[in-house]
């Protein structure tokens, strides 16, 4: 059934018909009503400072004070014009989407505190990362330097409160009338002011939540479709919101909605019928003296000035601690972390990394152990759609294929053993062209099973550089090699330096541009340098005070060298505990600057 919004749309975007259908119902009148007419009136209204002054607006309150209305809405049908709300796009649910994405909201939701006090609602948009409105996050609007800041509090999902740095990581303010609850009335009203802040949680403390995936491209906010809002009423979970997108007249970028709201909504994510983010809730609109919708902000105003931003936290291209922990700092990895950001790309021919030591020390957690955690804290802030599984090879391993899938199925993902051909079992002796066909066919069943659910598995291979039987150095062989080729698994092959490996060897990301086969990074581990530990201290300085004071920086790195042997400029990686043990002084005193605490 259409309601006044809808026929007061569809005025203003077919004038020249709705004119027509008014001329239709006025057929014995002697004063036939005509929107030109309705455009003088609010011309007058708008001198007067009264009421609507949108012709559109008083020709429906016109039609229905003279019981009219429902024979315009006829003649508007009797002319072509669709007016059910349901007449665009679908009736019809996508259960299993719903499912989905219910399941998700819940835990990227959030609220957000201004001093303490509850301002608004926002959601998750990576591991360290909250998008919400920006008069949400502020005490006072646009152009008016904040002195003292605000301290900008952020409840997540699990109930725990987060610190977000202030000044956000993005920011666009909202108009000087949309300050004071005015809906703008034209686009220059709102030139370049998308009314969105872009937060950075002190730590990545929601990698264990999810967050929303933005589109590459934003989606359409067109009128008449389908809005489901995320938000919190009055800081109150009361659901999830649904209605309907309407256009607001002379105005493009912003568009009106019928989901109820309250205060604390602003900031709220909204998403379309096929559930992708599409906009951000703004507040009410107001239709003459009644506050007759929402406002919201469409996506496609701002969603590529996010996207690069969003992109770093999620896959980052340096790191220099794991798990908001200062004693867990990554020094002289940046080849490593670069290259899983790059292998984690959808289409790219790096499938992975081989880490080569130079020294081959068994049992140094600073290489292959430290690698995989490495590994592990990127994969969890990509979300849960990857899976990491860390499989040992050495001579204790006497079937590696089936540790695979015993190690594959623990993690969620079962994969049935693929049959061999003929019948033959496969294990008990296998000549090398039935091992490397097993393998593969292996790795073909998880690439089928993780597309499936939409996961990428990343395989950790390590151990030993010797003491591996042949049937498992073929398997292993097999199985990377197969894995080069398929979408859904990448591979860390950490160690294991004396096996052939197919596949290109790039030195780094930059040489796997343009087209070509694939193949791993090769980043050799073993020692690191005086520049590795200043780069380290430079982002740390950086995140946790938002500057860098080289000369400190510099002295801080030297006193914690003090007393290492460094051949050729070069420490070998053992003596990184002791740089880590002697920095947590600075990193202390460069948390307290900041006003962090190590949660």
């Amino acid at each position: 059934m259409w309601d006044d919004d809808e026929l007061i749309e569809i005025i203003n975007s077919c004038r020249a018909v709705a004119d027509e259908a008014l001329a239709a119902i006025q057929q014995d009148v002697a004063v036939v009503l005509n929107l030109a007419a309705f455009e003088t009136a609010a011309g007058v209204q708008r001198s007067l400072g009264l009421l609507s002054a949108d012709p559109a607006d008083l020709c429906v309150r016109e039609l229905r004070a003279r019981d009219l209305l429902d024979a315009f809405a006829e003649a508007l049908r009797a002319r072509g014009v669709e007016l059910d709300s349901t007449a665009v796009g679908s009736d019809r649910v996508n259960v299993e989407g719903m499912e989905h994405f219910l399941e998700r909201a819940k835990t990227f939701r959030c609220r957000i505190e201004v001093d303490d006090k509850f301002s608004g609602s926002g959601c998750l948009v990576g591991p360290g990362l909250v998008l919400t409105a920006w008069h949400v996050v502020r005490r006072d609007g646009p152009g008016i330097t904040e002195n003292p800041q605000p301290r900008l509090t952020v409840t997540l999902a699990d109930g725990n409160k987060h610190e977000a740095a202030i000044p956000p990581y993005y920011e666009s303010p909202c108009g000087d009338e949309e300050w004071n609850s005015i809906a703008p009335s034209q686009d220059a009203d709102v030139l370049d002011r998308h009314d969105v802040a872009l937060l950075t949680l002190r730590r990545p403390a929601a990698r264990h939540l999810g967050f929303v995936r933005m589109p590459t491209t934003a989606p359409r906010a067109t009128s008449r479709a389908q809005l489901w809002l995320l938000d919190f009423p009055a800081g109150v979970d009361k659901g999830l919101g649904n209605g309907k997108t309407w256009k607001i007249p002379h105005v493009t970028v912003r568009l009106r909605h019928d989901v109820a709201t309250e205060g604390g909504s602003s900031g709220g994510a909204c998403f379309n019928e096929r559930f992708e983010f599409f906009g951000l809730h703004q507040g009410k609109y107001r239709s003459g003296r009644v506050d007759r919708s929402g406002r919201f902000v469409p996506a496609s105003l701002f969603l590529a000035d996010l996207a690069v931003l969003i992109a770093k936290d999620i896959s980052p291209t340096e790191l220099w601690h794991l798990d908001g922990q200062s004693d867990q700092l990554v020094i002289g990895r940046d080849l490593f972390v670069r290259s899983i950001a790059e292998a984690s790309k959808e289409t790219t021919r790096v499938r992975g990394i081989r880490v080569k030591r130079t020294t081959l020390v068994d049992g140094d957690e600073t290489g292959l152990g430290f690698s995989y955690r490495i590994l592990d804290e990127l994969l969890h802030r990509q979300g849960g759609e990857r899976l990491a599984v860390r499989v040992p090879v050495g001579d204790t391993v006497p079937d590696l294929m089936a540790d695979v899938l015993e190690r594959v199925d623990a993690l969620g993902l079962p994969v049935p053993e693929p049959p061999s051909p003929g019948g033959v079992d496969p294990v008990q002796a296998a000549p090398e062209a039935a091992a490397r066909d097993r393998a593969a066919r292996l790795a073909a069943a998880v690439n089928q099973a993780a597309a499936k659910l939409g996961r990428t598995v990343w395989f950790f291979f390590e151990g030993p550089s010797v003491r591996m039987t042949d049937t498992t150095r073929l398997y292993l062989e097999g199985f990377v090699a197969a894995c080069l080729t398929l979408p859904r698994i990448r591979v860390v092959v950490a160690g294991l330096e004396t096996v052939q490996l197919a596949g290109l060897e790039f030195a780094g990301p930059e040489a796997a541009i343009g087209e070509g086969p694939t193949g791993l990074v090769v980043d050799f581990i073993g020692e690191f340098i005086r520049g590795d530990v200043l780069d380290c201290l430079a982002r740390a300085a950086t995140e946790l005070t938002g500057e860098v004071n080289r000369a400190v920086l510099e002295s801080q790195g030297d006193l914690a060298l003090q007393g290492l042997r460094a051949v050729n400029g070069r420490y070998p990686n053992p003596d990184l505990g002791t740089v880590v043990g002697k920095l947590q002084n600075y990193l202390a005193l460069l948390r307290e600057q900041g006003g962090t605490d190590n949660d």
